[in-house]
């Protein structure tokens, strides 16, 4: 490593290890070019100072997405994962999602290995504090003096941007709780031309479990035998921790409520926003009054530690105020808080300064990645890490970049929610944003990825999941063919999910597939008519964004759009449906019913 200011070259620089940082790459130098990752503590890659957990709907299949691509999350957790289980298996596929608990310490040592033993990846500790063009590329420069040359840098610097911590009066400048914030670096992007917003986030506080009552607690069960988050990745049979379910109820609530003027946030020394799917038990109580009691998870955070986590508990009080809170709790009247919860406030980049490729407008060859991005979550930034790295890798090779759309995936909602609509409060993924959800399933991540893979020059692993979906095809035809499908039990069974274990036994022993496969097909078959309908409504858009819209068009004809799209629509008067979609506070629904109309105006004409 350079000494002194001798400066070393590469082809991507990667600033920042959390979750998008490790993916960037990861991704970057799985794709051929020499990488280098700077991080401010190298025993912080990839930590979680947050949620132990990964997956749930909508972040459970960005999970997935990222595994399809060839990233490193899923194969993380499935290495490490100590609690598994599969989420609204009552309910469609459409929102049937993988969540793991992970143990902290593991996962984070895990990746490193990883990172470490990456081919054409180099690790550096240290403090990205100004980058600057020259010509090629850029020049990255770190606070102990070195100065490394690259093509195209990836800044996934997460919440340490002149970031502070909060808890009751306590406020300190830092990224997370023992971690140093980054000063020079916002203001250096700010001098060449880069725009930032606030935004804060919380966390909860951690208790000793040898101080928990259990026995007042209801069990949440794991899968015996579950599903895991990688393609490539079978259940190995290990031993699994139970989380347990607890409540904020009754004088508790009265409690929170006397003392509100005591967190940090309430107190009005903080105005920044915070995430609005996720809300701390301040927001929670004075948001909805009418709630009786609120939900609290406590979750392990490894094997080899007492400590467990309460999700659902996120606060900004005193750790005074927090001892007050978990006295009320049922199961945690004698629990000893071994660290407390804090908020976390932080600079984000506005969207309107980058592409959908996640690339700079600006300057080229510069990509953002996660909680810079306005982000909340692992999985929201381990996949726009992934993306980023990928094009910054494909830029540095004078390559064309890698664009997800929307009507691709997750990955594609996600980062077209960012560009178009922007964020005003930390952004979560989830299944009710994605009008493709149906057809974006969790099962089927592989097959919708497999255009970017042959892009990628991926080819025998492109073909080997196109194989599999052929054997899904051929085998869903033959069971529509067998004797059993002439049973109108088993059809009906199939359709409404109710099938037996003998039932499916019965099947499965027709079709040479694994239990995965077999369970696409019967998704398939029981949804076929509208997997088919959204297909068509994914086409349809997609070959409709050059079509011209009507100068003399009145918006107020147009059936099923939004009142805001209405608004938008008539002040914006774009040319294109492409114009259109690129509108704030215009979503594809509204885009479809405005194709549809075009289309059967034209017709009449």
């Amino acid at each position: 490593m350079p000494d002194n200011g001798i400066k070393m070259k590469y082809n991507v620089i990667v600033i920042g290890g959390g979750h998008a940082g490790c993916e960037a790459a990861l991704a970057s130098s799985r794709n051929d070019s020499k990488t280098l990752l700077i991080s401010i503590n190298m025993d912080s890659i990839a930590i979680m100072p947050c949620n132990s957990a990964i997956g749930g709907p909508g972040r459970g299949q960005l999970v997935r997405e990222i595994d399809a691509l060839g990233g490193e999350i899923g194969k993380n957790v499935d290495r490490n994962f100590i609690h598994m289980r599969m989420l609204n298996i009552s309910r469609g596929p459409a929102v049937r999602a993988l969540r793991a608990i992970v143990d902290k310490r593991r996962y984070f040592l895990s990746m490193k290995n990883v990172l470490e033993n990456q081919d054409m990846l180099d690790l550096k500790q240290g403090m990205a504090i100004d980058i600057k063009k020259r010509p090629g590329g850029y020049s990255v420069f770190t606070n102990d003096g070195n100065i490394y040359e690259c093509s195209c840098v990836v800044i996934a610097t997460g919440t340490f941007l002149r970031a502070k911590i909060f808890w009751g009066k306590n406020v300190i400048e830092a990224g997370r709780q023992g971690e140093i914030t980054s000063k020079r670096l916002p203001q250096n992007l700010e001098r060449a031309g880069f725009n930032f917003g606030r935004l804060k986030t919380d966390t909860p506080p951690r208790v000793d479990r040898r101080t928990i009552d259990l026995s007042q607690l209801k069990v949440q069960p794991y899968d015996k035998k579950p599903e895991m988050f990688s393609y490539d990745d079978d259940y190995d049979g290990r031993a699994q921790l139970e989380n347990y379910i607890t409540y904020v109820e009754g004088d508790c609530i009265e409690y929170i409520e006397k003392n509100i003027k005591k967190s940090t946030v309430y107190s009005g020394s903080i105005y920044s926003e915070g995430p609005k799917y996720c809300p701390s038990i301040e927001d929670k109580i004075t948001r909805f009054r009418d709630k009786k009691r609120h939900l609290i998870f406590i979750q392990p955070e490894g094997r080899d530690t007492n400590e467990m986590y309460l999700h659902g508990l996120s606060t900004t009080f005193s750790e005074e105020i927090q001892s007050g809170i978990l006295k009320r709790i049922k199961g945690l009247g004698e629990a000893v808080i071994t660290r407390p919860g804090y908020g976390v406030e932080y600079d984000y980049l506005l969207s309107n300064q980058i592409k959908n490729d996640l690339e700079s407008i600006k300057f080229k060859g510069i990509f953002f990645a996660g909680q810079i991005n306005g982000t909340t979550g692992y999985e929201e930034a381990a996949a726009q890490g992934i993306i980023a790295g990928i094009n910054a890798a494909r830029r540095s090779k004078n390559m064309d970049t890698m664009v997800v759309n929307r009507q691709d995936g997750y990955i594609g909602i996600l980062i077209d929610d960012l560009i178009v609509k922007g964020v005003s409060n930390p952004y979560r993924m989830l299944t009710s944003r994605n009008e493709y959800r149906l057809f974006h399933r969790h099962d089927n991540a592989d097959i919708r990825m497999v255009k970017f893979l042959k892009i990628l020059g991926h080819k025998e692993k492109a073909e080997k999941i196109i194989q599999k979906y052929k054997r899904i095809e051929n085998a869903s035809k033959e069971l529509k063919q067998s004797p059993i499908y002439t049973n109108k039990g088993i059809v009906d069974k199939i359709k409404q999910s109710k099938l037996g274990v003998d039932e499916i036994n019965l099947i499965k022993s027709n079709l040479s597939l694994n239990s995965g496969e077999f369970s696409s097909v019967l998704i398939n078959i029981k949804y076929e008519g509208y997997i088919k309908k959204e297909i068509q409504k994914i086409n349809r858009v997609q070959d409709s964004l050059d079509l011209k819209i009507p100068e003399d068009i009145n918006y107020e004809k147009v059936k099923n759009i939004s009142n805001e799209a209405l608004l938008s629509l008539t002040g914006k008067r774009p040319a294109t449906v492409e114009q259109a979609s690129r509108i704030e506070g215009i979503n594809p629904a509204d885009i479809f019913s405005l194709v549809c109309y075009i289309k059967n105006v034209s017709r009449e004409t």
